[in-house]
């Protein structure tokens, strides 16, 4: 765990949607809890601005060369690529996402803690 402490993240003031969601705990690519959280990502995230995923996205993440959710992954970069700024912390059951993860999604892995301040 990184003990030092990171700046604060400043979201941008005004009428925004600032969505957080933690341990979805995904397990097998496909199953019900996968599909409900893509049509989360394909509806409700879509009209925000941010995304917040505070840890334990998947039930276990063996490393990023890991093949599964490939539909996460691309709904994830497709939100990204529609300007939906994606930050993702680890838990403790997806430590090992990382870099790789990142690249393919979009997302800007956090350090743990950080202070993510929210209009002020």
């Amino acid at each position: 765990m990184n003990t030092e402490a990171a700046a604060p993240i400043e979201e941008p003031s005004g009428p925004r949607r600032c969505l957080f969601v933690s341990d979805v705990h995904l397990q097998a690519p496909g199953g019900a809890a996968e599909q409900q959280f893509l049509r989360f990502l394909r509806t409700e995230a879509v009209g925000a601005e941010t995304l917040y995923i505070l840890g334990d996205l998947f039930e276990s993440w063996v490393g990023d060369d890991d093949a599964g959710h490939r539909e996460v992954i691309a709904a994830l970069a497709e939100l990204s690529g529609h300007g939906v700024a994606c930050f993702l912390l680890h838990g403790n059951r997806d430590f090992l996402l990382g870099e790789g993860f990142c690249a393919r999604t979009g997302c800007r892995l956090l350090p743990d803690p950080v202070i993510v301040q929210v209009r002020g």
